[in-house]
């Protein structure tokens, strides 16, 4: 007799086996690997740790597809071999990326990957989003936006800004693709120059870009759709918002003469939230103005701090004495302030309309949530390896966990519906009663027993744990016993 705790490792198989990538696995590294690999990353999702020399003693007693044990030595091992396998790149990444819908948009960011060792070459020293000089490497993802599904990674050295990670990983996409065009691209406000739209435009790539309001040509563009969106014409249903395009042919650096869209949206919820906090400011400042004294010997109304404030702008020169006599406003400089609260604009390099625009660079989330996910819970904010062939396959073996929990994402946030005596009742969302982290709390007792003849037999699996089974589209998850568990 043999127990065997399963827990939610069933509902990480049944995903994986859903969107493909137990088979992409099995095609590029043969099953054993694969099992292997989708086994550590279930540790890495279970635990929230990826320290490899703790999956030898983790794995004993888990109901998992590859049972043998791994030791540290052979985890490294382990991860170095991966990455041995010729064409492994273009044969998983374009496995993967054979899987998305049609016409796919994508999302793409770049990320930076503390790394602890010195051997390394990827590894340099760059500034930190959190500030502070850190080894660190480069890492790209792109995400598809119908299938909220991780497609391709890169890695890069981590002294590489984001802005120029863009081309790489737009440009050298054939490389990987069989020269299979993608569809566009969703990136950040980061990416937003003219030089990089010229890049795009002139490469054929489909790309949306969230734009800075302070450039000329898009505040042309805003001034030019301004009489619109206040029109029902303009108002995008379910958005709570009104959109206009404005085609344009900003100067380019270079002379060239190139199209791009500009969709100016306004959201009367964000000009209420700039214009509360921005008067809320303004006026503070002018009571604070008149509260003002002096606090030491020599300090004088001409000295008063506050004339060198910004808010100092927005009144007119030569008016008003700290702690005596008040400001008046200039409404000119204020109007001109306020003016664009409310508004946001982005640009695509090619013609859709702004609800779709919208709709699509919407999704762009997906990204941050992937990297968010990644690094909360599988420890993707940083490597642990001896070499840049052992780093590489951990990266495998992230992507492969990150592709599941980013499913998993998907149908918690599912409405499903259940049969009952007066008919099918809607359920609520799971992701609506619980994280990913208590989900897993509530899986943590399912078991499996093995008889002296090898069968298994399911033991406390409770009739809630059946539940979220099947609201997660898995109904006879914890019924029936697996047939990819090893003994």
């Amino acid at each position: 007799m043999e127990t065997k705790l399963a827990a939610e490792f069933p509902v990480y198989h049944a995903i994986a086996q859903e969107i493909g990538l137990t088979e992409d696995l099995a095609a590029v590294w043969g099953k054993d690997k694969a099992n292997a690999a989708l086994s550590i990353a279930y540790q890495w999702l279970h635990t929230g740790s990826n320290a490899a020399y703790l999956y030898e003693s983790w794995s004993v007693n888990k109901l998992l597809p590859y049972s043998r044990g791994i030791s540290s030595k052979e985890m490294s091992e382990f991860f170095a071999s991966l990455t041995e396998v010729s064409g492994w790149r273009k044969d998983f990444f374009n496995a993967r990326i054979s899987r998305l819908p049609d016409k796919e948009m994508l999302s793409f960011d770049a990320t930076e990957i503390a790394a602890e060792a010195a051997e390394i070459s990827y590894a340099q020293y760059g500034m930190g989003k959190e500030g502070g000089y850190q080894r660190q490497l480069g890492l790209i993802l792109l995400v598809g936006h119908e299938s909220h599904m991780p497609v391709l990674f890169r890695v890069l050295p981590g002294n590489i800004t984001d802005v120029t990670t863009v081309q790489d990983m737009l440009f050298r996409f054939d490389e990987i693709t069989d020269s299979r065009r993608v569809f566009g691209a969703v990136v950040d406000r980061g990416y937003f120059s003219l030089a990089n739209l010229a890049r795009f435009v002139d490469a054929g790539s489909r790309v949306i870009v969230a734009a800075k309001t302070d450039s000329i040509w898009i505040q042309d563009a805003i001034e030019t759709a301004m009489e619109h969106l206040w029109s029902n014409a303009a108002r995008i249903p379910g958005e709570h918002c009104w959109g206009w395009t404005v085609p344009v042919h900003p100067g380019f650096e270079d002379g060239g003469n190139r199209k791009l869209w500009v969709h100016v949206y306004r959201n009367d919820s964000k000009s209420h939230t700039e214009n509360t906090a921005f008067y809320d400011e303004l006026e503070s400042f002018q009571k604070e103005w008149l509260r003002w004294r002096p606090n030491h010997e020599g300090d004088s109304s001409e000295t008063c701090p506050l004339l060198k404030s910004r808010w100092m702008k927005y009144f007119k020169p030569g008016i008003g004495i700290p702690g005596r006599t008040p400001l008046e406003q200039d409404n000119d400089a204020v109007d001109a302030a306020t003016r664009y609260f409310g508004i946001f604009c982005n640009v695509t390099t090619m013609e859709c309309s702004a609800r779709e625009a919208m709709t699509t660079y919407r999704v762009r989330d997906l990204i941050e949530k992937s990297f968010k996910g990644g690094k909360t819970n599988i420890e993707l904010d940083v490597v642990r390896a001896h070499g840049e062939a052992t780093m590489e396959g951990r990266f495998i073996i992230g992507f492969a966990a990150m592709s599941i929990l980013n499913r998993l994402y998907v149908l918690m946030k599912q409405k499903t519906y259940t049969e009952t005596k007066s008919g099918l009742k809607e359920m609520p969302a799971l992701a609506d009663e619980m994280t990913f982290n208590e989900l897993k709390n509530r899986l943590a007792t399912p078991r499996v027993i093995f008889d002296r003849n090898g069968v298994g037999h399911w033991l406390e699996v409770t009739k809630r744990q059946h539940g979220i089974a099947a609201r997660l589209g898995f109904p006879d998850l914890y019924t029936m016993i697996p047939d990819w568990a090893e003994k």
